[in-house]
């Protein structure tokens, strides 16, 4: 099955997103846009899943409690409701993950919409392991030290954002450190999950690309 239309879309998003978002103060009006590109972002993420699948139904009903509490959360509408959304994103993420990485695999033929949702999975892959530093700091605020983390000023997100990116990648600036063992397990996976994904996934993609019979498609 080739890829649903929409990752690139999604892909343009998710990186307007994590290079604009850092450098919006929280709080302002413009972090207020910034939370609302995410929402969108989020809305073609589940968009981008393909149709008539059962990760789309879940995706798209697991959309509305966690743009809700995510809103109820910058708002302070209602109180000590991070975790709860921090939570919400965490499982979102993984689904997105799973759903993105079935289609992948069930691909036959290398298209530009199938290397957009490539990009996309790994995007999704450090927004995942994001969501879940920042979900383990809001539990446990000695989890993780740093200068960026203890700014009071800047969004954690974003800043989990980036430490999670880093971490994919395995670049380490050392910036942000991980100061408890489960911390550290979570950054060790996430370390190993980039590896694998540069080493195994994108092996695959060219030896697709290659096979006999096997015509780029513009779709």
């Amino acid at each position: 099955m080739i890829f649903d239309k929409g990752f690139g879309k999604l892909l343009i998003s998710l990186l307007i997103y994590l290079l604009v978002s850092p450098f919006i103060p929280p709080g302002s009006v413009g972090g207020m846009v910034v939370h609302a590109w995410l929402s969108v972002v989020l809305y073609l993420a589940a968009r981008a899943v393909v149709k008539n699948s059962h990760q789309r139904s879940i995706s798209l009903a697991l959309l509305g409690p966690l743009l809700v509490l995510f809103w109820l959360s910058i708002l302070k509408i209602v109180p000590f409701s991070t975790e709860g959304s921090l939570a919400l994103f965490v499982i979102y993420y993984a689904l997105l993950v799973y759903a993105f990485t079935r289609q992948l695999i069930t691909s036959r033929e290398v298209t530009r919409n199938l290397i957009a949702g490539t990009l996309c999975l790994y995007l999704v892959i450090g927004l995942f392991w994001g969501a879940a530093y920042n979900l383990l700091y809001a539990i446990d605020n000695t989890a993780f030290s740093g200068n960026l983390v203890e700014l009071a000023d800047v969004s954690k997100l974003h800043v989990f954002n980036y430490f999670s990116m880093v971490t994919l990648t395995t670049l380490g600036y050392g910036d942000i450190t991980p100061q408890t063992s489960g911390a550290g397990a979570l950054c060790q996976m996430e370390a190993i999950i980039g590896q694998f994904f540069t080493a195994v996934l994108v092996a695959w993609l060219v030896g697709m690309y290659r096979r006999p019979g096997n015509k780029p498609s513009q779709d």
